[in-house]
């Protein structure tokens, strides 16, 4: 017994010694891995500029076999690794690939046949995380697209806050046929140029700057046609860019201009000059039109010009005065061709280009046109200065629509006494305080008038002919800047400009061509943007509003005018997003007066107060939803049968009031449908009709909010009592004038006169 006392005694300090060795081991390991671990972890945040926390799991680890921590370890430092030489040759060639992808280094990967949890904790330790490689996809087109992967990794905390992981690869950026099509690295751009175009945000060339690049560089005569707000203009201003400065060499001062760009409006010269020379900084760029001053434009003539934009009077006189010299040439561009050649410019584009051109010379400069709109008598115009064989590129051709298809075409019927009050409603619903909005006019006057028009709540200004030069260009770029959300404007706004996120355009009438209205739509919804453009109308103009749907291939949506509902909604908001825009110091200092209006009104009376006036609610005005006059209200009285005109909703309303309150209606219109009529009453006798109408089962009356739809648009024939609506039926005030349409035939076909 006391042998067995003996030998349990003496073989119990053994074990003893062997638990403690083993947990000596065990805190040496675990000190061990933290430290390698932390020497990871700094590494990783030198090499990482975005620096991911790693965490480790030691209770975990050690309760691993010895081989599973032996991997770790190995992951942690391979160059310490106790492996045969094939695999420290493995790891070192892993090393070297991780290097080479400039990341920290990689763990040692876990076969999938281990257990989930063992793969689990492997993936929690998070020692180190590769970089995967840029996998490189072959396109269609033969370019090359490569797509970096995210490296997985958990979720972690920094700062308290959970950063959550990816137990996948992120998915690829997934590329539009437009984006690849469209990719740099199909064309001979240079990187410069890239970068400055990723400055500008162009991150790929639009269609028609892809169809028409290989022609412009490759020295073809082009004619152009693709819709307003497409990109026509760096068509033409990148391959001409990449092909001077690819073969630019040393100039003597005072050369002459090798490019020639000729707009029909200063505007438009401005923004073309502009655009060429964001994406240039080695070649000169100048810029002459009316309305300046000569000096600055000689000093950059005596300089050596590359390529020079301009219109065709400034030219011109630069040209007759000797000063400039136009026979060295080797392109020129005619940008918005049809409106320049439609505007008279004929005989000045002849005397300017006719000195670099030689009929019986194969040695032509290379003639490039484009519009968004190229009637067939601008080809055969052009024919005389382009050569036999010249490449046509028409991105629109036979479709249908000629306009924009990301603008949204609105009509609204309005008489053109009541125009400038609804015009400002309508931008105050469709466009708020925060938008930008073009309103065009047909005559500088209306421009003016417009532009002064007390109803526009937004600051507004106006841009036409008769506005100095210097301030035209204030303007414009006040407008660009957001200095004004209101710009009015007639033509000399609507070609070519690049006004970035205009929310809406109003044409205050139909216009007399077709051209004119795509034009003026394409200021809004530009480069893939969507936007909205209404145009005005009066009774006697629908002929003129349908030519314009024919040939444009567009179908306006009629609207009525907003409603006072529609007003106040759009007030409020405008007035409740101001609100966030005033700085805390401001709120301390109204906070008295605030809890003062709070006791004496209630929250929500003193809320709504200061809303309306923000809003400006005193200036609210109830109009006609059939007529827009001001000071009336549209009624609507419903019946539950069919009706075969209004006679029987005037008899009903007879029988009803009083011959006074009866002979206030006037407009009546049957509904959609005929199941009822609406009409105007005045504003002061809304309360009275509805204290002597007394609703049956077969009528109903109510106040519209909004327009219902009408059997028949309502012709304006002016105001009266019942037997007014009977005018209205038998007369049409005025229609559309054909001749309207042919206006400029005679002036087109001097055209050919002249080039001939």
């Amino acid at each position: 017994m006391a042998v067995g006392m003996g030998w349990g005694g003496a073989e119990e300090p053994r074990t003893a010694r062997k638990a403690k060795a083993q947990s000596d081991r065990n805190k040496t390991t675990s000190l061990e891995i933290k430290k390698k671990s932390d020497a990871v972890e700094n590494e990783s945040l030198d090499e990482d500029s975005s620096p991911t926390p790693k965490k480790l799991k030691l209770k975990t680890i050690l309760n691993w076999p010895a081989e599973e921590q032996n991997g770790i370890l190995d992951g942690i430092n391979p160059s310490k690794s106790k492996t045969s030489k094939k695999k420290a040759h493995g790891q070192a060639k892993e090393q070297n690939g991780i290097f080479d992808e400039f990341g920290p280094p990689q763990p040692k990967k876990v076969k999938k046949e281990k257990p989930n949890e063992i793969f689990g904790k492997a993936e929690e330790l998070q020692i180190s995380s590769k970089p995967t490689k840029g996998k490189k996809n072959k396109l269609p087109n033969g370019s090359i697209n490569e797509t970096r992967k995210t490296p997985k990794n958990d979720s972690y905390l920094v700062n308290g806050l959970s950063s959550p992981a990816s137990t996948d690869d992120e998915p690829e950026q997934v590329l539009t046929p437009e984006q690849k099509e469209g990719a740099f690295s199909n064309f001979p751009i240079s990187e410069q140029t890239i970068r400055l175009l990723k400055d500008r945000g162009v991150t790929y060339l639009f269609p028609i700057q892809v169809k028409t690049f290989h022609h412009v560089y490759e020295g073809r005569d082009v004619v152009a046609q693709a819709r307003t707000g497409t990109g026509k203009t760096f068509s033409f201003a990148i391959p001409l860019t990449e092909k001077l400065q690819r073969k630019r060499e040393e100039q003597k001062r005072g050369y002459p201009p090798k490019v020639l760009v000729l707009t029909p409006t200063r505007e438009l010269a401005n923004q073309v000059a502009k655009d060429f020379k964001d994406i240039t900084r080695t070649l000169t760029v100048a810029c002459f039109y009316g309305g300046t001053p000569y000096n600055g434009q000689i000093d950059l003539i005596r300089k050596g010009i590359d390529i020079l934009v301009g219109t065709p009077g400034r030219i011109k006189d630069h040209l007759e005065s000797g000063r400039l010299d136009l026979t060295k040439l080797y392109h020129v561009v005619l940008d918005e061709v049809d409106q320049m050649l439609d505007m008279g410019f004929a005989e000045d584009v002849e005397k300017i280009i006719s000195g670099a051109y030689n009929r019986e010379s194969e040695d032509n400069p290379q003639t490039l046109l484009f519009s968004a709109t190229c009637p067939q008598w601008v080809y055969k115009v052009a024919k005389k200065y382009m050569k036999a064989k010249y490449e046509q590129v028409d991105l629109i051709g036979k479709l249908t629509q000629k306009a924009a298809t990301t603008v949204e075409h609105l009509a609204i019927q309005c008489r053109e006494n009541q125009r400038a009050a609804v015009i400002g409603d309508v931008i105050q619903v469709y466009s708020g305080n925060q938008g930008r909005a073009i309103v065009f006019c047909e005559t500088k006057k209306d421009a003016t008038e417009m532009a002064l028009n007390s109803n526009i709540k937004q600051e507004a200004q106006a841009l036409h002919g008769d506005i100095a030069q210097s301030q035209r260009e204030i303007t414009l770029k006040g407008f660009r800047n957001g200095v004004f959300k209101v710009l009015v404007a007639t033509n000399v706004a609507a070609r070519g400009l690049d006004i970035p996120e205009v929310d809406l355009v109003i044409q205050s009438s139909p216009p007399k061509d077709v051209e004119s209205y795509i034009h003026r739509s394409g200021r809004t919804g530009r480069a893939g943007r969507t936007g909205i453009c209404i145009c005005f109308f009066q009774p006697r103009e629908r002929c003129q509003l349908r030519y314009v749907e024919q040939k444009s291939g567009i179908t306006f949506k009629h609207v009525n005018i907003p409603s006072l509902v529609d007003i106040i909604q759009a007030s409020s908001k405008d007035a409740i997003s101001s609100l966030a825009s005033v700085p805390l110091e401001a709120l301390e200092k109204f906070r008295t007066y605030a809890k003062t209006l709070i006791e004496e009104k209630g929250a929500v009376e003193a809320l709504a107060a200061a809303l309306a006036h923000i809003a400006g609610a005193s200036s609210f005005q109830q109009r006609s939803l059939i007529s827009s006059d001001k000071g009336f209200v549209t009624v609507a009285l419903k019946c539950s049968e069919e009706l075969k005109h209004t006679s029987a909703a005037q008899t009903e309303l007879r029988a009803k009031l009083t011959a006074d309150l009866a002979a206030q209606v006037t407009r009546m219109c049957l509904l959609k449908g005929k199941r009822g009529v609406c009409f105007d009453v005045p504003k002061a006798t809304v309360e009275l009709i509805q204290d002597q109408w007394k609703d049956t089962r077969r009528w109903q009356l109510s106040v519209a909010t909004e327009l219902p739809e009408l059997e028949e648009p309502y012709r304006d024939a002016g105001r009266g009592g019942f037997s007014n609506n009977f005018r209205n039926r038998r007369s049409e005030a005025g229609g559309f004038n054909r001749n309207d349409r042919f206006q400029n035939r005679g002036q087109k076909r001097s055209f050919h006169r002249v080039f001939d």
